[in-house]
């Protein structure tokens, strides 16, 4: 049995309200009756008596209530326990634009002063990446930045940073000269498919001034769109570190006008406790404003002064 059933039936018991304990775990309702009615059913009764004004225990409901608590500490103590074994261990995850600016060097430099940490690098595209964190799979994960945090994660704000257009280098884009949005109207497009958050971003701006939104291919791989771009059979639109940090001479390319990406640090708060945890992010955010200082990251604003 998933305890984290039990721990949705304690709230719905406290709150006496399916709708109230949904709000307050940031899922829909139709999910927790769901979540709920898989617990009645593996335990085999009714938990809750439906009335107008929400729901109340039935005695089996009232029976469980009493008895879960403890029972769910004891697990945690159990975890605490356990994941005290697996403090040596550090999962991140980071998009595949930061590949050359950051994550080859944080690698680097982890392996080096941490040798007696075990860690396992994740890169995938954004909403891919934010799926693999919030299944408790990565320690921490740079993606997008969300107004909110779901139950048992942090995100914090690290720095925003300029979206490009990437072209052939016939297209005599250049970094110092921004395009406004009209220039990708109805522009041959290679970007990757929903819900990733740049292909949203540029669909509904495109959409809202009037212009037409081209796509003539979902990849789910930016470096091959890149190489799209390169050959000319494509542009494509990725946050600037992606080609910052290049030296290739055969793609040029340019900041969309008024077109941005922020980026955070999520990270799982189970495992906030581990010293191996401690020090990657320590290590991220020490890395992360020394680029930014040195200007190495072109256009990037550091929005994380007060966490170093």
């Amino acid at each position: 049995m998933d305890s984290q059933l039990i721990e949705y039936f304690l709230r719905v018991a406290d709150l006496g309200s399916i709708n109230r304990a949904a709000s307050d775990l940031r899922l829909s309702q139709p999910a927790l009756s769901r979540h709920i009615a898989l617990l009645e059913h593996q335990i085999g009764v009714k938990l809750f008596t439906r009335t107008k004004g929400g729901v109340v225990p039935t005695e089996a409901g009232r029976l469980l209530y009493e008895r879960a608590r403890p029972v769910l500490r004891q697990l945690e103590i159990l975890v605490e326990q356990v994941g005290s074994r697996a403090a040596g261990q550090l999962s991140v995850g980071f998009p595949p634009s930061w590949r050359h600016l950051f994550t080859a060097q944080y690698v680097q430099a982890l392996v080096a002063h941490y040798p007696g940490v075990s860690l396992r690098v994740h890169e995938d595209v954004s909403h891919a990446l934010r799926e693999v964190m919030h299944s408790g799979m990565l320690d921490l994960a740079i993606i997008p930045f969300e107004g909110g945090s779901p139950a048992g994660y942090r995100h914090t704000a690290l720095l925003r940073e300029p979206l490009v257009l990437v072209s052939n280098k016939r297209a005599r884009l250049r970094p110092e000269k921004p395009v406004p949005l009209s220039h990708l109207d109805n522009l041959k497009l290679a970007l990757p498919g929903k819900p990733n958050v740049i292909r949203t971003q540029i669909e509904h701006a495109l959409a809202r001034q009037g212009y037409a939104f081209k796509s003539i291919v979902e990849i789910d791989a930016m470096h091959l769109s890149i190489d799209l771009a390169r050959e000319g059979s494509a542009h494509t639109v990725t946050p600037c570190c992606a080609v910052s940090a290049m030296s290739d001479q055969d793609v040029s390319w340019a900041p969309v006008r008024g077109m941005y990406i922020t980026w955070a640090l999520c990270e799982n708060t189970a495992r906030s406790h581990s010293a191996a945890v401690l020090e990657g992010r320590r290590l991220v955010l020490e890395q992360l404003s020394s680029i930014v200082a040195q200007g190495a990251w072109f256009g990037a604003q550091w929005l994380g002064d007060s966490l170093v």
